[in-house]
């Protein structure tokens, strides 16, 4: 695409298309633009935190006009009901149901890998605990009689031991499956440091549910996240999926925002100098970006980075690389556009945008051609995450309903929309697993919670506030 001229200032060698209309020269964030910036933050903030209404105000130079009416969000009763079930063998079958017996070897690492393991099969809601004693016999016995765990129920049972010898360790885990006898379908040996027993534990149980499912658990990923550190301070964390583990990013910058995984070992996050957000990376002390207004939102594919950038003064996404070079403006509105975020591929953009008077889903594809509303219900949607394994291109993101915000899952070629929460306090910032199979969310129930993408089998795995959660990928 050739360059075109407009008015307005441009960054060689920035490919733009002219806007609607032009726009002053780009300046310091002033008091228009700190409007802008609000009514920005209005679109990636939860409306529980923010203190909105379910009415909005008109927006600056819409006085006098009318939001347009919109379908109610769907509600819980409108979807599919039922037991959870998982496709196992090719026929559709209720929870798997598995035991975990206490392991042997030394009694407190055996403990933890125990309970480790435990837990990451709840959290996996593909499995269905049941009674870890009933055949147990010799802790120390690695192997089974798989009449007894078939008569207490259980169609397959983890044995494991965990020896220590000093600060190393050495951690045998066996799966055996009822039907198949008593030799093992799956084993691992671990050696190492005893400090390893949680993170070698989700290593084996993603060899699980790869066993099971052909698609290997994510189990030791993590979730980036912003809560406040205190009255004046927003900081940027990170915590593994199964709540434990948790670093922070972020110290001394005041209000940092807006995180989201950069490059490999680094995140992306904007913090405000006065008026002026820019945006950083944590591996370098100078700013990422830093045009003048607002530098935000940073979704990252590869080597390059969708942002949103008030430049212009005016939100818009526009894609540069990772190491802070501007290449092109992908949307021209008058109105705002926010939350990019890559889809699985880098083949299209997910973001927010309220062009049609309220706050909606749309997609673009990367070069910012072919945009297009994916929401048509509800008249306040934001924070879109993608699925990286539905059978179909398909989103996660917060609508509001009333005064509260939930989570709902969008077809993003067919529209269809489903409710994942409800009756549940505010639920907002969802953010999808790499693997597809869970939701992350932050709940006013107090912390960070997964469920599976029927909204089942909810789990609170972090207290405390948290905004902007995204899943490593």
């Amino acid at each position: 695409m050739t360059p075109q001229h407009s008015s307005r200032p441009e960054f060689p060698p920035l490919a733009v298309r002219p806007a609607s209309r032009d726009r002053s020269a780009a300046r310091p964030l002033g008091r228009s633009a700190l409007l802008l910036a609000l009514l920005a933050a209005a679109l990636i903030a939860p409306a529980f935190v923010l203190g909105q209404s379910d009415e909005e105000p008109a927006q600056e130079g819409e006085a006098g006009t009318e939001e347009p009416a919109e379908v109610p969000l769907p509600q819980l009763t409108e979807g599919p009901t039922g037991p959870l079930e998982l496709e196992i063998y090719g026929p559709t079958r209720e929870l798997y149901r598995i035991s975990v017996p206490p392991l042997g070897g030394h009694a407190t690492a055996a403990q933890e890998a125990r309970d480790v393991a435990k837990n990451d099969l709840r959290l996996s809601s593909l499995f269905r605990l049941v009674d870890g004693t009933a055949g147990v016999g010799d802790p120390d016995d690695l192997g089974i009689d798989p009449t007894l765990w078939m008569d207490a129920g259980a169609q397959g049972v983890i044995k494991g031991t965990v020896e220590l010898n000093g600060s190393d360790m050495t951690m045998t885990l066996r799966l055996f499956e009822m039907v198949r006898g008593d030799s093992a379908v799956l084993e691992r040996t671990y050696d190492g440091s005893r400090s390893a027993i949680r993170s070698d534990v989700h290593d084996f149980i993603n060899e699980v549910l790869l066993y099971f499912t052909g698609i290997r658990g994510i189990f030791g990923s993590r979730i980036l996240f912003a809560r406040p550190t205190s009255r004046d301070n927003k900081d940027i964390f990170s915590v593994g999926m199964d709540g434990h583990g948790m670093k922070q990013w972020t110290r001394d910058q005041g209000k940092c925002i807006i995180p989201n995984w950069g490059p490999p070992g680094t995140v992306l996050y904007t913090a405000f100098e006065g008026d002026w957000a820019k945006l950083y990376r944590s591996d370098r002390t100078e700013p990422l970006l830093s045009e003048p207004g607002l530098n935000m939102g940073a979704s990252v594919q590869g080597d390059k980075m969708a942002v949103v950038l008030t430049r212009d003064g005016n939100a818009e996404i526009y894609l540069a690389t990772v190491e802070g070079e501007l290449l092109a403006r992908l949307t021209f509105n008058d109105t705002i556009d926010v939350s990019p975020i890559w889809a699985p591929g880098g083949g299209r953009i997910a973001f927010v945008s309220d062009r049609d008077g309220t706050p909606q889903i749309y997609v673009m594809n990367a070069d910012g051609s072919g945009q297009s509303r994916v929401t048509f219900r509800g008249s306040y949607n934001q924070t879109p995450s993608w699925c990286g394994h539905c059978d179909s291109p398909t989103l996660t993101f917060a609508g509001r309903d009333g005064g509260t915000f939930d989570v709902f899952t969008v077809g993003v070629g067919t529209g269809t929309m489903r409710r994942l929460t409800q009756f549940q306090g505010s639920n907002a910032d969802p953010t999808w697993s790499p693997d597809g199979r869970l939701i992350g969310f932050y709940s006013s129930r107090g912390g960070i919670y997964l469920m599976n993408t029927e909204g089942l089998n909810q789990n609170r795995v972090l207290g405390g506030f948290a905004e902007t959660l995204r899943w490593a990928m």
